[in-house]
């Protein structure tokens, strides 16, 4: 393989470990419930903890954003798994307001299953709670007239928080949520009594989520920012299981699995094949990269089933590489047609190779979207990079020692008068800007000529 191409490859995964490693760790729950017709709860809730070595203590970033498209009723999470002793963040506001006024953004506590009352410094026992963020931003990708009340919150040491327990190293945090979408408010104090949610565990009021704590805590050295939310997805290392997320359920397996097979093994050997010089590389290629192809249509399938929406990185990169796929076939096809009538490279061939390279460093990066997005810790992220990195690595050594064979052929041999007149009636002798992918027009040459009937040569010929 070229020296650049080789670079090229290098960077690729370089970049790819130095962005894993210093990503943090996403811990986000959402319910995606807002519809024109008939709007249910919608909310997003992002957690980041950092351990303060001056205090000793785990500080506690928060995230939420609301939808709404009215002044109606509130939204609200807290933790624990009920009333009694959480720490509450309730959300309210007039969106269309003449004023522009920011959304209310109040933290409350009960000892009971009551009206919640207003944080004051006595309820914290040495926490300290400060608002970040209160502002309204256009919902544009549910329709006109919907904004999202966006909120950020730090909790300080807040692990000496007096009622429910909250641990940083935590597997399974239990969170509640309610809300209210009927409330008229006169003011919107921090203060202001709220009306009752609806008793229903379920769309209709109120429900519990599990969060794995100690996934969120940030391993930079300095404070983080607060959490930035992910669109259209759901849960990332949450659960409404207690100790079960989610991404364990079997269609997100199977779509893991299948375009993990493609990217990782099927494809990468399917080039293998082309290169491998026997006499059957080129058939060994096709049926590979159609297998390839396959599988990953089916994980896109899965994938477009499973995705609440497509407005995420790993969605837009899914989509591209299926119509890529498609492409790929069609000018694969489009270049053996061609070479086998005209016995030399076309656009077709060019394009094909190139889409081709560029095709599995989109899959490839693609997989690592994938555990993100998923909520993987690092060590999927680490084993996923250490395939990416063999594979590429595996597929330079192979081509470059394709490449050096076909240098070393005997000189005696191209000399043969009766090698180059096979060469003039059946082979292809390549003409590209690098030696690569000589064994790529070298096998298909063959597969050609095994197709095309024998030649006579006398022996007249040969002299």
């Amino acid at each position: 393989m070229r020296p650049s191409i080789s670079a090229l490859l290098s960077t690729y995964i370089i970049l790819l470990l130095f962005a894993c490693w210093t990503a943090a760790e996403p811990v986000q729950y959402c319910r995606f419930g807002h519809s024109p017709q008939d709007a249910t709860v919608d909310f997003c809730l992002g957690i980041t903890t950092h351990h303060n070595a001056t205090a000793n203590e785990y500080d506690m970033y928060l995230s939420m954003q609301v939808t709404r498209s009215s002044a109606l009723g509130w939204t609200a999470v807290g933790t624990g798994s009920m009333m009694a002793g959480s720490l509450m963040f309730i959300i309210y506001g007039d969106p269309l307001s003449e004023q522009k006024l920011r959304p209310t953004v109040s933290i409350r506590t009960i000892d009971g299953h009551h009206q919640p009352h207003l944080l004051s410094s006595t309820d914290t026992g040495g926490a300290d709670l400060r608002l970040l963020q209160a502002e309204w931003a256009p919902g544009t990708a549910v329709g006109d007239d919907v904004y999202i009340a966006k909120a950020a919150v730090v909790c300080y040491s807040c692990g000496k928080w007096p009622g429910t327990p909250m641990s940083a190293n935590a597997k399974s945090q239990p969170w509640i949520w309610a809300w209210n979408d009927k409330q008229e408010f006169g003011a919107y104090s921090d203060d202001v009594h709220l009306k009752v949610h609806p008793y229903h565990a379920t769309d209709d009021g109120w429900g519990r989520f599990y969060v794995d704590m100690a996934r969120s805590i940030d391993k930079g050295g300095s404070a983080p920012s607060p959490p930035v939310i992910r669109p259209g997805v759901a849960e990332l290392g949450a659960s409404e299981i207690p100790g079960g997320w989610s991404w364990m359920d079997s269609l997100v397996h199977v779509h893991g699995w299948v375009m993990g097979a493609a990217f990782l093994l099927v494809f990468p050997v399917g080039v293998i094949a082309m290169r491998s010089g026997t006499s059957k590389s080129f058939q060994y290629h096709w049926i590979l990269q159609i297998l390839a192809s396959i599988l990953l249509l089916i994980g896109v399938a899965i994938g477009l089933i499973r995705a609440h929406r497509i407005d995420s990185l790993h969605h837009w990169i899914g989509v591209i590489v299926a119509i890529c796929s498609l492409i790929q076939i069609v000018l694969g096809w489009r270049h053996h047609v061609l070479f086998v009538q005209i016995q030399r490279r076309q656009w077709a061939s060019y394009g094909h190779i190139w889409l081709g390279r560029v095709f599995l460093l989109f899959g490839w990066t693609n997989v690592i979207t994938g555990l993100l997005l998923t909520g993987r810790s690092f060590s999927w992220i680490a084993v996923a990079l250490g395939l990416i990195a063999a594979d590429a690595a595996f597929l330079v050594s192979w081509i470059w020692v394709a490449a050096r064979r076909r240098k070393q052929r005997p000189q005696s041999e191209e000399e043969s008068p009766l090698y180059a007149l096979q060469l003039t009636m059946d082979d292809y002798v390549a003409v590209a800007a690098n030696d690569v992918d000589d064994d790529y027009d070298e096998s298909e040459a063959r597969f050609s000529r095994d197709e095309s009937e024998p030649v006579a040569i006398s022996k007249k010929d040969t002299e």
